[in-house]
């Protein structure tokens, strides 16, 4: 299975899709370059908890019904995906390559996962339950809604605050602090088959109390400009109000969300306008650095998770 779409996606993009040609892109969520790991062996596989190897799994899914990995299919059929039916168990070899080798596709790989790795390149991957299980360049264990648990790489670092504080950085003012989970970007979209990360945000001050958001993937970390580079995929986030009660505020408040996804990750519509929206916060300190929870809804699909935005005086408004 490759976690990259067989349309015509950039590099970076962090689809859960396994068809024959790109690897799968992972949530970095969900773009890094890879380090090969030429000499991993089937023994450097992630483990079950009783120690076998998860590839020693009996199938669970018969010829023809949908799939995330080859173990779930007979053993005369691989799990492959293609745009019209997603991921089935189909007959066909399957690949060889190992946990942590390279792969163009997961049809090489024996797991038939392939994912993006911290450089860009991608590398066979496999199922996991703790990251106990996953190591080298996918040393995290994630779940992705339709595709299951897996090894993924580390998020990439998304950069600094606008004055350059570290952005692992806890922040404290008089709306108190926000650290660890409270400062994470973690929004996965899930449209069909495809699934793909946004790993940072920023967000700017709109009015006496509004706060306007723009979650990214690709692109510069930096506070955008005139001459930053286009991003994989944008999600803008309106209308949101510092109200001081850390309500949730939804569409039928006046929040608004916009994908703009300019690498047909998700969809070729473009702008596509959300059709419910819920942000919940987990910290505000408006022109500081902002924290909510986000659920929206759009046609076709879905987009979920947390986000942590510091400001950006190039999105004041």
């Amino acid at each position: 299975m490759n976690l990259r779409t067989c349309a015509a996606v950039s590099s970076l993009s962090l689809l859960l899709f396994a068809c024959s040609p790109p690897p799968v892109a992972v949530p970095d969520a969900g773009g890094d370059a890879a380090v090969a790991l030429p000499d991993a062996t089937v023994s450097d596989a992630p483990s079950s908890p009783d120690g076998s190897s998860a590839m020693d799994a009996a199938a669970t899914v018969d010829s023809g019904g949908v799939c995330s990995f080859n173990r779930e299919c007979p053993a005369s059929d691989r799990c492959e995906c293609s745009e019209r039916d997603g991921c089935r168990c189909t007959p066909g070899a399957r690949g060889t390559r190992t946990f942590g080798q390279p792969c163009a596709s997961g049809n090489e790989c024996a797991s038939a996962l392939c994912v993006e790795g911290p450089t860009g390149a991608s590398l066979c991957s496999d199922e996991c339950t703790t990251a106990a299980q996953c190591s080298g360049e996918l040393p995290r264990c994630i779940n992705v809604p339709i595709v299951g648990m897996f090894c993924a790489r580390n998020p990439p670092d998304a950069g600094a605050m606008e004055a350059g504080a570290p952005r692992d950085a806890s922040v404290t003012t008089e709306a108190g602090t926000c650290s660890g989970a409270c400062e994470t970007t973690a929004l996965t979209g899930t449209f069909g088959m495809r699934t793909a990360m946004f790993d940072r945000a920023q967000h700017g001050i709109a009015g006496t109390d509004g706060i306007y958001i723009e979650a990214h993937f690709g692109g510069s970390p930096e506070c955008p400009s005139m001459t930053s580079p286009t991003p994989d995929r944008t999600l803008v986030i309106a209308n949101v109000r510092d109200t001081g009660d850390m309500r949730a505020q939804t569409y039928a408040d006046g929040v608004r969300a916009t994908l703009l996804d300019f690498r047909s990750t998700f969809t070729m519509t473009l702008p596509l306008r959300a059709t419910d929206v819920r942000v919940t916060p987990r910290f505000v300190s408006r022109g500081t650095a902002v924290s909510y929870e986000f659920t929206a809804t759009f046609p076709g699909g879905t987009i979920t998770g947390t986000l942590f935005a510091p400001r950006c005086t190039s999105l004041d408004g």
